[in-house]
């Protein structure tokens, strides 16, 4: 397999991760420094940033309910950080699949499989992300009689916007209730 898959693979990092590793020269096999072209097995001798990496002998699936207040980041440094919730569970190298921000709670699947992780966030494969989302009326709606989601809410979300310079793709938004919807996003803006 190519070298920056197998370094996903083994958990060390990302796909787009381990390129940038590569870019930089951080990553030797076979104790030559490796390109993008090199393919490996799990018989090379395989070192990023010194670390010698080893291919998973088993994938490992966790689904995690994420509550309120844990930090998707994996660094040891920041005391909310999913990482510590990882430790605890006694497994080497899992990582989530995407994440969800600190103030949401929600499903995550936690895994070491690097090639699932890739299928299910790069781009390319454009996997849908659904969210569902209850909203709070502000102060002035509640006093103008507005608190509740109507259609020309879900007409507004639907349209692409700007972020960064890149206009977004439209997404699907299907209202569940008078406060509450369902939105499917396949882009990561």
């Amino acid at each position: 397999m190519r070298l920056a898959q197998f370094i996903s693979t083994a958990g060390y990092c990302s796909r787009r991760q381990a390129s940038r590793l590569i870019d930089d020269n951080q990553v030797l096999v076979n104790g030559e420094t490796a390109g993008h072209l090199t393919f490996v097995s799990a018989s090379d001798n395989i070192v990023v940033e010194g670390n010698l990496l080893t291919a998973p002998s088993h994938f490992q699936y966790y689904i995690y309910h994420k509550p309120v207040g844990i930090d998707c980041n994996l660094q040891t440094d920041d005391p909310d950080s999913l990482i510590h919730v990882l430790q605890q569970l006694s497994v080497e190298r899992l990582y989530p699949v995407g994440r969800l921000d600190k103030d949401s709670c929600g499903l995550l699947l936690l895994t070491n499989d690097g090639a699932l992780t890739n299928q299910l966030l790069s781009p390319e494969f454009k996997q849908p992300k659904c969210y569902q989302v209850t909203v709070t009326p502000s102060f002035y709606n509640r006093q103008q009689g507005n608190s509740t989601l109507t259609a020309d809410f879900i007409t507004q979300m639907n349209q692409p916007i700007t972020i960064k310079g890149k206009q977004t793709q439209p997404c699907d938004i299907t209202l569940i209730d008078d406060l509450s919807f369902e939105i499917s996003l396949i882009q990561g803006l």
